[in-house]
C-alpha cells in the first residue's frame, strides 16, 4: 500500500495498517524511538491512545514529527 509520509511516497508492507504498526515499523527501520512522536493523518492530529485503532488507507498523508533535544 502506498502512502505519503512526510511529503514523500512510501510503500507499506501490507494493507490496513494502524498508525501504531506504522510507527513501530518506522522506529525499527530508522533505528529511532518514535514513541513520543506527534502523528498527523490527513492533517489531523492522532492522539497516542488512538494509534492502535486509527487505520491508514492507500494515499493517506502522514506526518511523523519527532522532537530531539541536545546541546
Amino acid at each position: 500500500m502506498e502512502i505519503i509520509l512526510n511529503g514523500e511516497k512510501y510503500i507499506l508492507p501490507k494493507e490496513d495498517m494502524s498508525v501504531q504498526e506504522i510507527i513501530d515499523e518506522l522506529s525499527s527501520k530508522w533505528q529511532i524511538d518514535l514513541s513520543g512522536a506527534v502523528v498527523l493523518v490527513n492533517d489531523e492530529i492522532v492522539k497516542k491512545n488512538e494509534w492502535k485503532n486509527e487505520k491508514v488507507a492507500s494515499n493517506y498523508h502522514l506526518e511523523v514529527l519527532s522532537f530531539v533535544s541536545g546541546g
